[in-house]
């Protein structure tokens, strides 16, 4: 059955103040140009109120500041727009299936796996010798679960994961389908015969509150282990080579790929497609926006960009010339003949130019 409420009852959740109909329903969540009747949506700034007014949506969840002229349309004043409509998202989205409590049809908990209280294992899962699960934690169909790997209560982890021996996962961590925790890192050496590998005899360390994108990858340490902070959220397709370390609440977005023994404090963030070189730092609060290289360290609060990245500012200015470069060379031609020229004609009258 679709869910449906109120713009008292979503107001009563987010907290705000209804500024028009209190009984507008609310049937579905939308956004600003895409809306149909019935849809909330959220409107944050003026420019985005704008649109939101000339839309087809029942309900507008705005900042007070910005709620003046509503146009007929019921909306709901918050401090925090953006919060606010992440409680409305999950009321609309509803509740996720889950396995039932228990073992499912074909799953295989091995010797000395210790289950925790009201763990969730569904079919053809494969849970290692002495591995622990903590509380409520949620293995969907499919995943493989290693000897020896501690996960830590309400841990949920979907089809496809597979977490190598050894490695720990926190409270509340999230994997996504077909993340791979703990698999060798990328060692070689060059030997007579050819390429001879390096074992990797370290583990995987995650902490509390991570969140790991579908098709995402951590690879184990050599010695020691790969280490991914408290409340760090991985986006999809990322790579995290052998011995990275990585701070907490630290946002890492797709195609990003971090080579190995890296250094990240917290709260970095790696915009899409960056590429990080082995053993470099990159300090608290750094940004390196998309599409950026990075071959040496990142210092503490600073934006980069580019490749190899340097400070954004920087860059932009190198872009803006090298827009100009087409008319630069255009002008330089035009002095060349205008020299060439100059030269022949005082060739013609004797003189040495």
């Amino acid at each position: 059955m679709r869910f449906e409420t109120t713009a008292a009852g979503i107001c009563e959740i987010v907290g705000g103040e209804v500024l028009g109909d209190p009984s507008t329903r609310v049937t579905g969540v939308g956004s600003v140009d895409d809306a149909d009747e019935g849809d909330a949506v959220m409107a944050e700034g003026s420019k985005y109120l704008k649109r939101a007014l000339s839309s087809r949506a029942a309900c507008i969840v705005c900042e007070a500041g910005d709620a003046t002229d509503r146009c007929g349309k019921t909306l709901i004043a918050v401090d925090r727009p953006e919060e606010a409509f992440a409680r409305i998202l999950e009321l609309f989205r509803g509740e996720e299936w889950l396995p039932d409590i228990g073992i499912g049809n074909g799953a295989a908990i091995e010797p000395e796996a210790v289950l925790g209280e009201g763990v969730r294992i569904g079919a053809n899962c494969h849970v290692g010798r002495g591995a622990e699960l903590g509380e409520g934690c949620v293995l969907f169909p499919n995943v493989f679960v290693g000897e020896h790997v501690k996960i830590g209560n309400e841990s949920r982890l979907y089809p496809g994961v597979t977490v190598y021996s050894g490695c720990t996962l926190g409270r509340r961590v999230t994997l996504h389908a077909g993340v791979v925790i703990g698999a060798d890192g990328f060692g070689y050496r060059r030997g007579p015969g050819g390429l001879i590998k390096l074992p990797h005899a370290g583990t995987v360390e995650i902490a509390d509150d991570v969140e790991i994108g579908a098709n995402s990858a951590v690879d184990r340490a050599k010695t020691g282990a790969t280490v991914i902070g408290r409340g760090t959220k991985i986006d999809n397709l990322v790579h995290i080579a052998h011995n990275v370390k990585i701070g907490q609440w630290c946002v890492i977005v797709a195609l990003s790929g971090i080579a190995g023994s890296v250094e990240i404090g917290n709260g970095v963030t790696l915009a899409a497609q960056t590429g990080v070189k082995d053993h470099v730092r990159i300090e608290d609060g750094a940004v390196v926006a998309a599409r950026s290289g990075v071959i040496g360290d990142v210092e503490k609060g600073t934006t980069v960009s580019g490749f190899p990245a340097r400070e954004h500012k920087i860059e932009m200015r190198a872009q803006a010339a090298r827009l100009r470069l087409p008319d630069i060379l255009e002008r330089l031609r035009t002095l060349e003949r205008e020299v060439r020229s100059l030269r022949e004609g005082g060739m013609k009258d004797g003189r040495d130019i």
